[in-house]
């Protein structure tokens, strides 16, 4: 699905999955339910949560940081193809679509982002007493911050043009240190 999108053919899928094409049907009703779930678990942040987990909280912040910003931005990638396979099953299926059709999904991207927010608190709670903001406001603001990265990404890659790799050292230093030089020592 990765390579072929939606055009892929359940032929294809049994291929991928080393089983007989009929047992798909076994256990699926048709093909889009197959791609839903497919999507669903291609989305599932098991593996997300488990590399955030991984972090050393003995590493300086900004290497936390760095950290969070690498897993983020490959995790930020990847859920933007998988969207937009998501999106283009939904239109194919007449406009209601995988996710109204998908129980829960709402409440699985809430869990999914509760799970997140738990481990960055874990990571930014070892320098809570350095922070300017509360670390709720941190996390708020490195998400977005991450967010923009992606999107620029991806409107260059709609509009055809190259996609510049997002440099999590130069998020992490504009997050913690911004645009400004530091002002140089006096003598």
């Amino acid at each position: 699905m990765r390579a072929r999108g939606t055009d892929v053919t359940t032929r294809e899928l049994a291929e991928a999955a080393e089983v007989a094409e009929g047992t798909l049907f076994r256990v699926f009703d048709d093909k889009e339910s197959l791609v839903r779930e497919a999507i669903a678990a291609a989305l599932d942040p098991g593996d997300f949560i488990d590399e955030l987990g991984s972090i050393d909280l003995g590493l300086p912040v900004e290497e936390r940081l760095a950290a969070v910003i690498r897993a983020g931005v490959a995790r930020m990638a990847d859920l933007a193809l998988w969207m937009a396979l998501l999106h283009r099953q939904r239109g194919a299926a007449g406009g209601d679509g995988a996710v109204g059709k998908h129980a829960g999904w709402a409440q699985r991207q809430e869990a999914t982002r509760m799970l997140v927010r738990v481990q960055l608190q874990r990571i930014l709670e070892p320098d809570a007493a350095r922070l300017r903001h509360s670390i709720d406001a941190v996390i708020a603001m490195l998400e977005a911050s991450l967010t923009g990265a992606i999107m620029q990404s991806a409107d260059r890659l709609r509009q055809g043009q190259d996609v510049r790799d997002v440099d999590p050292d130069l998020i992490v230093d504009f997050f913690l240190h911004g645009a400004l030089r530091p002002a140089e020592a006096t003598h």
